[in-house]
């Protein structure tokens, strides 16, 4: 089935940012073939921002990290700045907290390592398009790692039970519908609950949710 727009009539268009060309041809393939729009592909950070700078636009941008050039953490930021409306995934083989954080600061909207399946990279995106900010699980317990050490700070706004089991779910790395089929509830319940801790906690994205809800002591981590 190929994979559409929010307009529902035109492939998903997605740009490819990856320096060994290999690689980069095999995912360009695995995603036409399950109907996304490779509308450029890129060896160098700076020759894709050349390209959105004179007009290139997409819904999805791909990216690593370790680039020649400028690394994808910066380009990340100003792809952010360029194209707000895109949706920007990590896909590199780096896995060292650091560059986690980096990236994840720098805007990414979720982090894949290169290991993983195509399976894996086509349901990460979808998550993506669907709002989801979806994390390898190898960088969901890092991130679960680090915050265990933080010291909770206390705050008026609280989490309802079923937001903080949604939550705490989301950052073991389970996808939408994995929490869907966990807690009995629809796909668009656990969204929902999704939605309402944004709200609730003042952020835009899964990782900024779980380190905000952590934070406040509103998430069980033994």
């Amino acid at each position: 089935m190929a994979s559409k727009s929010k307009e529902g009539d035109k492939p998903i268009r997605l740009i490819l940012v990856e320096d060994h060309a290999d690689f980069r041809e095999s995912v360009s393939m695995v995603l036409e073939q399950r109907g996304y729009e490779c509308v450029g592909d890129f060896s160098t950070m700076e020759d894709a921002l050349e390209a959105i700078r004179g007009g290139l636009e997409a819904d999805l941008v791909l990216s690593d990290l370790g680039l020649p050039g400028m690394s994808g953490i910066d380009g990340i930021r100003k792809v952010r700045e360029l194209l707000p409306l895109s949706q920007v995934l990590v896909l590199t083989a780096f896995t060292d907290k650091e560059k986690v954080f980096a990236a994840l600061e720098a805007g990414a909207h979720g982090y894949l390592v290169k290991a993983g399946s195509a399976t894996r990279l086509i349901e990460t995106l979808e998550e993506v398009l669907a709002g989801g900010t979806p994390l390898d699980p190898k960088i969901a317990g890092m991130i679960l790692s680090s915050f265990r050490k933080l010291s909770p700070i206390a705050d008026t706004e609280t989490l309802s039970a079923r937001e903080c089991e949604v939550l705490q779910l989301s950052a073991k790395g389970l996808t939408r519908q994995e929490i869907a089929d966990e807690l009995k509830l629809s796909q668009h319940s656990v969204t929902e609950y999704i939605r309402r801790s944004f709200d609730k906690l003042h952020v835009r994205s899964l990782p900024a949710a779980v380190s905000e809800a952590i934070r406040r002591g509103l998430l069980d981590l033994s």
